[in-house]
């Protein structure tokens, strides 16, 4: 289609060697055609060899190595976008998918509105649909601080590169959220698509499956907390303030989450916020278990 935008698509690549292929395949099937992946290694593999073993050889492919080992997502999706070449970024993880008609649908949003997001799809371990963070949404609409802070749902943006800033910001969990927050920061609408049309996967080896997911979540929101308090992000007061309030209340949740698991009550966060609406409802599942 002519006057189709560049869409550089970011994948940032940690041992990623048993998903990476599904993840490129629902790029390949995408029914919008004008884009580029641009891989951002974060382990030394050459996932370009790799995919091409699998029978996936296209070159619209592209990656770039962090030259360090586990240095986190931010580091290597701003390594990433020294290679993109799109007007137009988005982001992807290596064990993830889009729906086939995402970028068809996001793309003019994000011209028109600078940023589009979706009603992000979490699938379950066994690849079942089974949350959204706004199932009750059923027209666009346009996301507020709450919207992106509050559903625990992660949220990957389609957006113009010239919003990026500075790009991610390193801390050990919820860097998307931050980055969300800012690119909220930036422009007048971030547009909600209202249909599931990312789809996030709970892999086993994912932080809130981990049994060490209270130790990284609290050094990460003291870590957050610290930033918003130096004024390192770019935020406006309005959203600071916002941020400042879910990460404090999400620290002291965290002591919670770890109580259930020292009970046995849950296995993971993951389980744990679903079992407590987000910890909306710690007390009535204290008093009922």
């Amino acid at each position: 289609m002519v006057n189709q935008p560049l869409v550089s698509i970011i994948i940032p690549a940690y041992r990623a060697e048993n998903t990476i292929a599904f993840t490129v395949r629902s790029v390949l099937a995408q029914t919008y055609s004008h884009w580029q992946v641009a891989i951002g290694v974060d382990d030394q593999v050459d996932y370009l060899q790799l995919l091409a073993a699998q029978g996936i050889n296209d070159p619209r492919l592209k990656q770039v190595f962090t030259g360090g080992i586990g240095s986190g997502e931010a580091i290597a999706r701003n390594k990433a976008v020294s290679i993109c070449d799109g007007d137009i970024l988005a982001n992807l993880d290596a064990d993830d998918a889009f729906a086939s008609d995402r970028l068809e649908k996001l793309v003019p949003l994000a011209e028109e509105y600078g940023v589009a997001i979706d009603n992000t799809g979490v699938y379950n371990s066994e690849l079942v649909l089974y949350k959204q963070p706004f199932p009750q949404r059923q027209e666009l609409s346009f996301a507020t601080a709450a919207d992106i802070l509050s559903p625990r749902i992660p949220f990957f943006p389609v957006f113009q590169r010239q919003l990026l800033g500075n790009g991610w910001t390193k801390v050990p969990f919820a860097a998307d959220v931050l980055f969300n927050l800012e690119l909220l920061s930036r422009t007048e609408k971030v547009a909600i698509h209202p249909n599931p049309l990312y789809r996030y996967y709970k892999r086993d080896n994912s932080i809130t499956q981990s049994a060490n997911a209270f130790e990284t979540a609290e050094k990460a929101y003291l870590t957050i907390l610290s930033l918003l308090d130096e004024g390192a992000l770019t935020l406006t007061d309005a959203i600071r303030q916002a941020a400042r309030q879910e990460f404090s209340e999400n620290l002291a949740l965290n002591k919670v989450f770890r109580r259930y698991m020292e009970e046995g009550r849950c296995q993971n966060l993951e389980q744990f916020l679903d079992m407590t609406n987000n910890g909306r409802q710690i007390e009535f599942v204290s008093n009922h278990s």
